[in-house]
């Protein structure tokens, strides 16, 4: 029983500090890509304007193709989570899952400056309901397949390194049920952001 416990509880030390790494390097993310909008050309911050104003007159106007928004937005979330799942059974799966993660943090960022830039008091509205609870949901998803796939390519790193035999079975058997949980998790999202979000901001408009 105590054996257990001290496995338990490694377990869950590991899992924290791969954890607060990956929030830390969020958190880090979503400041610099608040902070790159107003460091940009004057040219390429109307650009942004541009095309937020074109987004929001759609919701105005009911001529917002939700049926093509809901594609890209579950193709380009649900390939983040086939990208990172499949670096994460490669030596190389570290590096690139972790840029890939911040690249998203930073995305988000800059997505809620542009808003805040373009609205200023409407536009902190327009970024609490364009964040909650969808991409906060979508954050977690994104840390859980990050934060395994980190593990699996250590494990295989550490294998090849000290050249031993590694049992994969259950371990992938795991990263499986993980990579289908956040599949899962990032369909509702989806269906979410498209139909209820634009449903909101035009409440707001």
């Amino acid at each position: 029983m105590n054996k257990q416990m001290d496995k338990l509880k490694s377990k869950t030390y590991n899992n924290k500090r791969i954890l607060i790494f990956l929030f830390v390097l969020f958190f880090i993310g979503i400041i610099a890509g608040s902070l790159f909008i107003t460091i940009i050309s004057k040219q390429d911050q109307n650009l942004v304007r541009s095309y937020i104003e074109e987004f929001i007159n759609k919701i105005d106007k009911n001529s917002l193709n939700y049926l093509d928004v809901l594609k890209n937005t579950m193709f380009s979330n649900i390939l983040f989570i086939l990208i990172v799942f499949i670096l994460g059974i490669s030596i190389i799966g570290i590096p690139i899952n972790i840029f890939m993660y911040f690249s998203k943090a930073f995305t988000l960022g800059f997505s809620i400056s542009a808003l805040i830039l373009e609205y200023k008091f409407k536009g902190i509205l327009f970024s609490i309901f364009y964040i909650f609870p969808h991409h906060i949901i979508n954050i977690l998803a994104y840390t859980l397949i990050v934060m395994y796939s980190i593990k699996v390519s250590y494990r295989l790193i550490n294998g090849i390194l000290k050249k031993k035999s590694i049992n994969f079975k259950p371990l992938i058997n795991k990263y499986l049920k993980v990579l289908c949980i956040c599949i899962g998790v990032i369909i509702i999202t989806s269906l979410y952001e498209c139909f209820i979000v634009p449903f909101i901001l035009k409440r707001l408009i």
